[in-house]
């Protein structure tokens, strides 16, 4: 036994292990992602295919580079606006995979390089990681167990899979390199084994890798501008000892390297400086430039004798010097101010566009908690805690360190619970919840700010490095869904340090009840952390086994149709978010699509064609922009509220609702000499007020308050009776009759009476069982009338679309039926504008800009 425990203690064996285990995580992630690679495939071309919506627009690129040089305009997108191409790298990554695959089998496509890029990038990613994690930690077990930790967390899955090709893979590994680059600079300045060339060398190296994590990935990219200077700055502060000199030129490398490497990757440096040194989110590499410059010239002079607050002053003339050049060549500077404040409570804006994509959507805690689990999220929190703990360790005065780290407790607590759930009391929205989260902030400021001039304080560099790398983590676990990607490496980092610490503590430990305690909960955590990792294993897996291109078999059989039954160029419309497959997959060009090149149309698409009661404005826009087919997709009825509110007027809300189905059970049929009647439940919150006459009295209905929660039909063998809708207000029940009623083989039914709104039957599926009549959608005045119902559901039954010839329904099934949600075909139309003679095309719906609903007023007939 001693003998083994000798061989295991011998440093060349536990290399020699770390290396064997590293590979097979490796390994383990990258067989993880593989598992879907059979389910992507396209049925009507026998090739691979991608996994999501906005890889496509990637593949086409890498289709298009690979035939020859691209064009200097886009055809495919936006015609009329004249979009170029993209200056990520991800396409040009994916012809670099695809020429290495060749190598070992000839036949590979660009597509089969095109679905396993994003493996690729995870395999180097994650190596990088691992590098990462040990220069920060000094423990090379600790950045084996992170690595694996990340290699099979669940929210760490789906970017990396095979088949989504888009930037999140390749841009993380450009986060990576960056950060290692950066921290391992930092350590060669703080051990003093600098000089001016090898501080100008990983300046520039360091700047290269970031310019390519924003090739790679800009949204990823934009954490590295908070990121390296904040550490920078806070070294630089803390640091009484260091070589300024050598400082001051890393930094200044760093910053010339990202900005001169950009023509590398086909950017340019004005545009490399506006979007990401002087944004909100990146003024700080910037500042941070400037107060190194203010303060090495202010000491070189000796222009501030023996100043007590001579770090106030360096930021006081950096804020007036800077603010004065950001408003002569940048733009306002209070706009920036308010903007970082803004972003501070709404990251994503609140422009509609945005809002209304799901992936953009301001997540709660508790969504974040369900996605790591709980014993990750508290062991991330703990080792939050430990940060502050580290980074008060070299505050001398003993008081102010326990003051400091409750302050940074409270920072952290701050950031993450002011915004627990949407029924919670800390909601985020509430004064209570915002107040809590400035609050947090400004009592860590002050606190640190204080520490800072009381006390002498020594900080290893490291501790310096993680604190800052984990603010802007906290922060986007309240910014928006899509960010927990990049959140997920630094929890990973956290649960093992975490669980280290724990371990570290326990053999300190000269109390024997403390030592047995604090081993025995090691022991607990490290059983955990097992079963955890094996939980997590077991999730992705069975989450890539069963991933399916959502460019699903209706949607593959649609476009095979369109590429071999329309004439190349027809342009097609729809919303945006089937615009990259139309373009990659049916090989058309589209008025929108997923990259919102101009999201001002998505407002005209949403308010004058898909919402539209007139159908004047649809056909002045589908022939002043020269469209040849009209397509929707199933989905969009369920998608109701998100363009509808994107249609809204400027002032007023006058599109937005959204359509709910209701269902029949038919345990509650009533079967009698007159007829059978059904009743229908569901909900809808009322979306504009409604009146009631009920035996000479009005009541009042308002918006949001009320709702129908039900209706009933009655019919016999030969028609329908007028439904009655049952509505509720403050716990009383109205019954009263709506005026319209639809169905497939009745058509639409007008009872002359009644409440404005119509009644859509169509079928549903419950169990084994296939109800005719088992589904109704509650249409109000607001949606009834829209060419989204008129067209998809009541395959305009008034006759009111002439010019649009239904010519494709690809679909498993060519009806309309609700199984879990509204199913359907992807119905195409055939524009003829030919037929629109009497349609004015209005010119104004070709503007790139406007106010919402400013072209209500024009005159769309002659």
């Amino acid at each position: 036994m001693s003998v083994s425990l000798k061989f295991l203690k011998d440093k060349k064996v536990q290399n020699i292990i770390l290396i064997v285990l590293l590979l097979a995580t490796v390994f383990l992630g990258a067989y993880i992602r593989l598992q879907d690679l059979p389910n992507l495939k396209d049925s009507t071309t026998g090739d691979y295919t991608p996994l999501a919506l906005d890889p496509y627009y990637f593949l086409r690129v890498s289709e298009t580079m690979h035939a020859g040089p691209l064009p200097t305009i886009d055809p495919l997108r936006y015609p009329g606006l004249n979009p170029g191409w993209t200056t990520e790298l991800n396409p040009k990554a994916t012809l670099i995979v695809h020429q290495v695959t060749s190598i070992f089998s000839p036949d590979s496509t660009l597509r089969f390089a095109n679905v396993i890029n994003p493996v690729v990038f995870f395999v180097l990613g994650i190596i990088v990681f691992f590098f990462l994690i040990f220069l920060l930690s000094r423990s090379k077990w600790v950045a084996l167990i992170a690595t694996g930790v990340l290699s099979v967390i669940p929210p760490y899955l789906y970017r990396t899979l095979a088949g989504f090709s888009d930037h999140e893979s390749l841009g993380m590994f450009g986060f990576f390199l960056a950060l290692l680059a950066f921290s391992y600079a930092i350590t060669l300045l703080e051990k003093k084994k600098s000089n001016p060339l090898k501080s100008t060398t990983i300046g520039i190296l360091s700047g290269i890798f970031t310019m390519l994590a924003i090739a790679g990935w800009g949204g990823g990219a934009r954490f590295l501008f908070m990121i390296l200077p904040l550490a920078f700055i806070v070294i630089w502060l803390m640091k009484k000892d260091k070589n300024e000199k050598n400082s001051i030129i890393f930094y200044s490398s760093w910053v010339l390297g990202v900005l001169l490497s950009s023509y590398l990757f086909g950017y340019t440096p004005t545009g490399v400086l506006f979007n990401f040194m002087t944004s909100p989110s990146g003024f700080l590499s910037i500042f941070v430039l400037g107060y190194i410059l203010v303060d090495f010239l202010f000491k070189k002079y000796k222009l501030q004798k023996n100043s007590k607050f001579k770090e106030l002053i360096n930021i006081g003339v950096v804020i007036v010097l800077g603010g004065i050049l950001y408003q002569l060549f940048v733009g306002n500077v209070f706009s920036l101010i308010t903007n970082v404040l803004g972003a501070l409570i709404n990251p994503f804006g609140t422009e509609r566009v945005t809002l209304t994509v799901a992936e953009n959507a301001q997540p709660y805690l508790n969504d974040w908690i369900g996605q790591i689990g709980s014993f990750a999220f508290y062991l991330f929190l703990i080792g939050c805690f430990i940060i502050g703990g580290k980074v008060a360790k070299g505050i001398k005065i003993k008081k102010l360190k326990y003051l400091f780290t409750i302050s940074f407790a409270v920072f952290v607590l701050g950031i993450l619970f002011s915004r627990i759930s949407s029924t919670s009391l800390l909601n985020g929205e509430n004064f209570l919840s915002k107040a809590f989260f400035f609050l947090s902030f400004l009592f860590f400021f002050i606190t640190a700010v204080y520490t800072y001039y009381k006390s002498e304080w020594e900080i290893d560099h490291r501790w310096v490095f993680i604190a800052v790398w984990m603010v802007p983590m906290l922060l986007s676990v309240r910014s928006a869904v899509r960010t927990f990607f990049a959140i997920v490496p630094f929890v990973s980092f956290m649960v093992p340090l975490t669980i280290f610490e724990v371990g570290k503590f326990a053999r300190r430990s000269k109390d024997e009840v403390t030592k047995m305690v604090s081993f025995l909960l090691l022991g607990v955590l490290i059983v955990a952390l097992v079963l955890t990792f094996s939980g997590f294993y077991n999730s992705s897996i069975g989450q890539s086994q069963n991933q399916h291109p959502s460019y699903n078999n209706d949607w593959q059989n649609s476009m095979n149709w369109v590429r071999t039954n329309t004439p190349s160029g027809s342009l097609f419309l729809h919303w945006w978010d089937y615009g990259y497959w139309v373009q990659t997959g049916g090989e058309r060009p589209t008025v929108t699509d997923g990259g919102h090149y101009n999201a001002f149309w998505d407002h005209l698409i949403a308010r004058y064609v898909l919402t539209t009661p007139n159908p004047d404005t649809a056909k002045s826009f589908m022939k002043i922009h020269n469209v040849s087919y009209f397509l929707m997709d199933p989905t969009d009825i369920g998608k109701y509220s998100a363009y509808s509110s994107i249609g809204d007027d400027e002032n007023t809300s006058d599109r937005a609702s959204f359509l709910p189905t209701f269902l029949s059970d038919p345990k509650e049929t009533q079967e009698t000499s007159n007829g059978t009647t059904r009743i229908y439940r569901g909900g809808f919150p009322l979306d504009s007020d409604l009146v009631l006459t009920n035996t000479g009295k009005k009541f009042l209905l308002p918006k949001g308050g009320a709702g129908i929660f039900a209706f009933a039909v009655r019919s016999d063998n030969k028609s329908y009776s007028q439904p009655i809708g049952i509505y509720v207000y403050n716990g009383q029940q109205y019954n009263a009759p709506i005026r319209y009623l639809y169905s497939k083989d009745a058509g639409l039914l007008d009872f002359k009476t009644g409440i404005n709104a119509t009644i859509y039957l169509y079928a549903s599926v419950q169990g084994q069982q296939f109800d005719l009549g088992g589904a109704g959608i509650y249409l109000s005045d607001k949606t009834m009338n829209s060419l989204a119902v008129e067209l998809y559901l009541m395959n305009d039954v008034k006759n009111e679309y002439p010019e649009l010839k239904l010519v494709d329904q690809s679909g498993s099934y060519p009806f309309n039926f609700y199984y879990q949600g509204f199913r359907g075909p992807i119905r195409i139309w055939e524009v003829d504008t030919s037929k629109m003679e009497n349609i004015i095309g209005r010119e104004e719906f070709m503007r790139p800009s406007g106010s919402y609903g400013e072209f209500d007023d024009l005159e769309f007939k002659v």
